[in-house]
């Protein structure tokens, strides 16, 4: 499949003891790479939601749920916010989770936006040892890009997402045979 080429921007950190700027170019590739990555991992997650509202709302098949898939979910209108909101209506109706079960739900998804936020509208910074994220969450903020941190991230957005599929388990969106 063909690659396409994009134009991409981005900062370089330069010292007046002297860059690398070969160095930080590929720190910043590297960057690139992981933020595609978590934007796939926290629309992954987005889609699990609109599959269990989905079936909610019409169960396994009905001759609208096409149209309130179309219309609705996957409309720019409904944002994971809105999705988070109302899989939180569903939860309570369900009774799917309570107590800290359900507030780790909520937190993890909380977390899972605000990192799909932060990575879309976010502004990747280099030097040639260094990456940073710079975006605003009630205020700007910069998060250096360590392993440490981007191993949380990819743990967050892979709890998240064992806990959506769990939740469309319970529901009935997904059943596994064995």
């Amino acid at each position: 499949m063909k690659q396409i080429k994009v134009l991409v921007g981005g900062q370089v950190h330069v010292s007046t003891t002297g860059t690398n700027l070969t160095e930080a170019m590929s720190l910043s590739k590297e960057a690139r790479r992981n933020k595609a990555k978590v934007l796939d991992g926290a629309l992954t997650i987005e889609h699990e939601l609109a599959a269990i509202l989905s079936y909610y709302f019409f169960g396994r098949s009905h001759e609208k749920k096409a149209t309130f898939e179309a219309l609705v979910l996957n409309s720019d209108w409904c944002s994971f916010a809105a999705k988070r909101r109302l899989i939180a209506h569903v939860i309570d109706d369900q009774k799917l989770l309570s107590g800290q079960e359900k507030n780790d739900c909520e937190k993890l998804l909380r977390r899972v936006m605000s990192l799909r936020n932060a990575f879309a509208h976010g502004t990747l910074s280099s030097d040639d040892k260094t990456v940073w994220l710079s975006y605003f969450e009630g205020t700007p903020r910069k998060q250096e890009l360590t392993d440490d941190y981007l191993s949380d991230v990819e743990t967050t957005l892979l709890q998240a997402y064992n806990g959506v599929f769990a939740l469309a388990q319970k529901i009935g969106v997904v059943t596994l045979t064995g």
